[in-house]
């Protein structure tokens, strides 16, 4: 049974998702009490409200509401409301018992075993962080007093505020992770509360005989591993912890629509994908994440760090139930502030990240934040205006793309064709890269091929082994290390029974066994099946590249490996056969009906954290998959989305500091061509048409030739956002 099935209970269906103004709203976090002082919120709330935006959040702090027990002091929030109503601007609240900022002093205090424990046996003691100087949390979930003291507090503010008629939004859990995340080493909780649990836990799903890590005789003496080193007992440690994070979520919901079943309720992770995403992500309403936006297009780095954010955009998607998602904190300035300054966001990476933010199907975006986080060094970096509180270029341009982005609501929501490409993102192998100090690596590795993809305009949606793999022409898995009954079953059966699906496998493939412990015959369990099976491993070091011992033989001509990377040396058998070689060793093979493609080595760590275009866009298009649209002249990001209106809308991404001159041409027949934020007609030459963007800008272009493209109900995709339907594209 994997993370996502154990999942007990479904929120119910909201009336209220959504905001009855716009179909897209953008609005900011503003109060973290107490900053900014209440004396600046009426005159803040009207510049908010001049500039477009719709919502203002506010972030609590348990400690600042609740200083005695049962005594909550809700005036500020009050005042909160009533000036937001005035200003016509809706009301996102976060309840924010987890992850960020301290319980109660008081609740320490009475009760000191409520601290997490580290796997020394030493406490959590009271600190602080960045970002937040009120204090962090130190508390752990599994006492029974949290829950206690929690329920009173939910109650109390849902009650409050349930009835307001500019509540737009529940935020549950900001930044939803374990309860040591802050202030521990990595790992789990080791407080007697939370061992109570794990060894209940255990009990419920092992015996002593069948618990075969070591010989034990006694549950007494089964106690839960120090660090990585032991994979298999950390490996089933972590998983109790995720599906009790899931299990801490589910009661909170359930708290809260007890009191209140109507408005939308949320939670969000990292800018990355995390092992305990996606059984937490079904709890509750919407998912999604916070995000940095500095030095995004003033990096030189082939726009590496926007292609990222476009694929924590697509797992968001992926997760969110419905595919309901909220890019919930884009940073509004430089990351992090304090005295050492970094480079200031360009205000085109803030306009970037909220157009992709509406083409990747986000429900909405909030920005981090409007004005500097004056108590803390969050400040003065993250913020839409200046420390005087006078507009900055970023508050400027992002009004006006505000002011874009509602010119198009007709065409809004968008839905969202299902890709030719999926990548298989795996929790268990992020596990066993994480266990070995390699976390980084994994997630460069995963990101690294949709990265190419994603610089040549090839669409790609990103899946785990619980989705559905059916409908898509490639499936890669990236590092798939462990390789659990799931996986390989899934393997399996795409093999089986869709000839219309290509595997890729790269990297690190099959070396785990699901318990944790190296494999006897990788790839495990699959051996027999594609033929082939791991004869060594090595890596191409520094002196290989210097003496250039690190040239391949492909199918696609000599290409050379550029960065140190490991490899598995492969050895064939029956009809399979050799495809890569490094010198005389075997380091990429394939099926003779080349249903599956193995490469020993990752497609990304050996070129530098990108996949190397010589190999992966003749690959990819080797199976049938190219971009839907051609492109000659300066470098475009296009994404395509079919419109609310009918007929498809292509938004153009100039990711450089420089105007930006291409001619355009979709592979499918088009009759005319609209640029709707100028609202002109180009001229089409040739089934195309050529345009002009300026630097860092935007350019939507509707095509309404129903005819182009057919929409059928058997493509449809579930991961779709509410009111739309997400379909595959079939091109004539």
């Amino acid at each position: 049974m994997t993370l996502r099935d154990k999942i007990v209970s479904e929120p119910k269906e909201k009336s209220r998702l959504g905001h009855p103004a716009t179909p897209f709203p953008v609005g900011t976090e503003y109060y973290r009490a107490p900053m900014p002082p209440q004396d600046f919120w009426d005159k803040d709330f009207a510049a908010i409200r001049a500039a477009g935006m719709r919502i203002v959040r506010s972030f609590t702090y348990w400690n600042w509401i609740e200083p005695q027990p049962g005594r909550y002091e809700l005036d500020d929030f009050d005042r909160f409301f009533e000036l937001a109503a005035k200003h016509n601007l809706m009301v996102w609240l976060d309840l924010t018992l987890a992850t960020h900022g301290a319980c109660p002093e008081w609740l320490m205090r009475e009760y000191p075993d409520i601290r997490t424990v580290r796997a020394n046996g030493l406490p959590a003691q009271p600190s602080a962080g960045s970002a937040y100087p009120q204090g962090s949390m130190i508390h752990c979930y599994d006492h029974p007093k949290w829950k206690g003291y929690g329920e009173g507090l939910l109650r109390a503010m849902v009650s409050r505020y349930k009835d307001a008629p500019n509540l737009i939004m529940w935020g549950l859990w900001d930044g939803v992770n374990l309860a040591a995340a802050w202030g521990g080493d990595g790992y789990p909780c080791y407080c007697d509360s939370t061992l109570g649990k794990y060894a209940a836990w255990l009990q419920s799903h092992y015996t002593l005989d069948t618990l075969t890590v070591r010989r034990y005789h006694d549950w007494a003496d089964v106690f839960p591993p120090g660090n990585t080193n032991n994979v298999v007992e950390m490996l089933l440690y972590r998983q109790f912890h995720y599906e009790n994070l899931a299990g801490v979520l589910r009661w909170q919901r359930q708290v809260v629509e007890s009191v209140d079943d109507t408005h939308e309720i949320r939670a969000h992770g990292a800018h990355h994908p995390r092992p305990w995403d996606e059984i937490c992500a079904p709890e509750i309403d919407s998912w999604g994440m916070s995000m940095s936006s500095s030095n995004l297009l003033t990096a030189d780095d082939d726009n590496e760090k926007i292609a990222s954010h476009c694929f924590s955009f697509d797992w968001s998607r992926s997760l969110g139930r419905n595919g309901r998602w909220w890019n919930e904190e884009i940073y509004s300035g430089m990351s992090p502030g304090g005295v050492t300054w970094k480079k200031q966001s360009d205000p085109a990476e803030l306009t970037t990240l909220l157009w992709m933010s509406l083409a990747s199907g986000a429900a909405g975006a909030m920005f981090w934040q409007y004005t500097p986080e004056y108590l803390s060094f969050e400040a003065p970096g993250y913020c839409l205006t200046a420390p005087d509180r006078t507009p900055t270029p970023r508050l400027t341009a992002v009004s006006k793309a505000i002011s874009g982005i509602d010119a198009i609501a007709d065409h809004l929501p968008l839905e969202i064709p299902q890709a030719e490409v999926a990548v298989v993102y795996s929790w268990l192998s992020q596990e066993i890269f994480d266990y070995n100090a390699q976390g980084e690596r994994y997630l460069s590795d995963l990101r690294g091929v949709y990265r190419t993809l994603w610089l040549n305009n090839i669409p790609a949606d990103i899946v785990s082994p619980s989705m559905d793999w059916s409908g898509y022409k490639v499936l890669y898995l990236p590092n798939a290390a462990l390789l659990d009954a799931q996986i390989i079953d899934k393997i399996k059966t795409t093999i089986e029974k869709q000839p219309e699906t290509y595997l890729i496998a790269d990297g690190n493939f099959g070396s785990y066994t699901e318990t944790g412990h190296y494999s006897y015959q990788p790839p495990e369990g699959l051996a027999a099946v594609i033929e082939a099976g791991v004869a060594d491993y090595s890596m191409v070091n520094e002196k290989d590249l210097a003496d250039g011992n690190s040239l391949l033989e492909t199918p696609y001509g000599q290409i050379r490996i550029t960065s140190e990377c490991g490899y598995s040396v492969i050895k064939t058998a029956g009809n399979t056969k050799s495809i890569v070689t490094l010198g005389d060793q075997v380091i990429g093979v394939e099926t003779a009906d080349r249903r599956f493609t193995w490469f020993g080595f990752s497609l990304s760590a050996a070129f530098g954290d990108a996949g190397s275009p010589e190999l992966v866009l003749p690959l990819i298009d080797s199976f049938g998959v190219s971009s839907p649209c051609a492109m000659s002249g300066d470098r475009l990001i296009a994404v395509y989305r079919r419109s609310n209106l009918g007929g498809w809308l292509i938004f153009l991404f100039n990711l450089t500091l420089a105007q930006a001159q291409t001619e355009v041409k979709p592979e499918w027949q088009i009759t005319t061509a609209t640029d709707l934020l100028e609202e002109t007609s180009l001229k089409l030459s040739y089934g195309g048409f050529s345009t002009t963007i300026e630097p860092g800008g935007v350019k939507i272009i509707h095509c309404p030739d129903r005819q182009s493209c057919s929409l059928t109900p058997e493509t449809l995709d579930p991961r779709g956002g509410p009111g739309s339907a997400v379909a595959a594209v079939h091109r004539r």
